[in-house]
């Protein structure tokens, strides 16, 4: 069990130096093609770059979490889906609900905030609605995960 941990801490400083060096790389790059006066090609790559990076942190995560779950016995595995299932579930109705009334003429009155700083292009937009669908679900996540704890620790 101690090497498994031992393991499991390994890979999450391997990845992380891994994703540390990306970063870095990429910077050098992009401050290389921009002192050199290639502004085009160092924002086309610092778009790439930025890519690359999202999509290796959201591999990593995954990978991360898959790691994480084969660890942990089978009632925390099950709480944790069942949370997921049920808390997820359940944010995303108060989202979907929200998501409904913003149908409404009366909802054309109410202001809200981009969740991007000075930004309020379509894309921030969605982005703010996404960070809130994300906050309720995890919000249901952590009710129901409580929940789940809480009843099968009276028995």
């Amino acid at each position: 069990m101690l090497a498994a941990k031992r393991k499991l801490v390994l890979q999450l400083i391997l990845c992380a130096g891994a994703l540390m060096a990306l970063a870095l790389l990429s910077g050098v790059a992009a401050g290389y093609l921009s002192a050199s006066g290639a502004a085009f090609a160092s924002s086309r790559v610092a778009l790439l770059t930025i890519i690359a990076f999202a999509v290796i942190v959201m591999l990593g995560a995954l990978i991360v979490g898959a790691m994480w779950m084969r660890s942990i016995d089978e009632a925390a595995r099950e709480a944790h889906k069942a949370a997921w299932y049920w808390g997820g579930s359940g944010g995303m109705a108060v989202g979907g609900v929200l998501m409904i009334l913003t149908g409404l003429p009366q909802a054309a009155e109410i202001s809200i905030p981009s969740f991007l700083p000075d930004r309020a292009d379509p894309a921030a937009y969605a982005a703010t609605g996404a960070f809130a669908m994300i906050t309720l679900m995890l919000i249901g996540y952590l009710i129901a995960w409580a929940w789940w704890w809480l009843a099968r620790s009276r028995g």
